[in-house]
């Protein structure tokens, strides 16, 4: 690990956070629905903060809840500056993200895949604007185990920072 685990008090930001609502049924009438490109709040290149997707519109209904989510970002172009997915996590039954870096004047894709307790599995683009009022800057460090897996805030650790993992070496989270 590089750094000390984050604070267990942690929680999203209600700032940057989208409400994901059921895709209305227009099928009875004969139209198509479309369906906006979700965009979350823009940040400047040297920013490391929390985004975070709200599912239970989603889910309303279904007595289902995620499970696990992952994040990419495939506008990416290789540069040490890029927009990057430090960590994503579950955490008060929201899809949460930390993203660092970027590139000013650009417009990223973050390529989100949320999957649930009972299957279901949902792959979305969301749209970050890079503003350009601060150069670009490379991501935190964040804390990892030996192997690079990120450790998100609610990874459930001892006293001395020390990561629980399972037989399997992925962190234990509280969700």
């Amino acid at each position: 690990m590089t750094a000390p685990l984050l604070s267990p008090g942690w929680r999203p930001s209600p700032a940057r956070m989208i409400k994901l609502a059921a895709v209305p049924d227009l099928r009875l009438r004969g139209l198509v629905a479309c369906q906006a490109q979700l965009s979350w709040a823009p940040k400047s290149g040297a920013d490391n903060l929390d985004f975070s997707l709200d599912a239970s519109g989603w889910l309303k209904g279904t007595e289902d809840y995620l499970a696990c989510v992952s994040a990419c970002v495939p506008t990416a172009t290789g540069l040490e500056t890029d927009l990057r997915v430090l960590w994503a996590t579950v955490m008060s039954g929201l899809a949460c993200f930390f993203l660092g870096g970027g590139i000013p004047g650009t417009v990223q894709t973050v390529q989100l895949t949320l999957v649930t307790q009972q299957g279901r599995r949902l792959t979305l683009p969301v749209s970050v604007a890079i503003r350009t009022d601060s150069a670009a800057a490379p991501p935190v460090c964040v804390p990892h185990l030996a192997d690079g897996t990120p450790l998100p805030p609610n990874t459930l650790s001892l006293q001395n920072d020390v990561a629980l993992t399972t037989n399997d070496g992925k962190p234990y989270l509280i969700a």
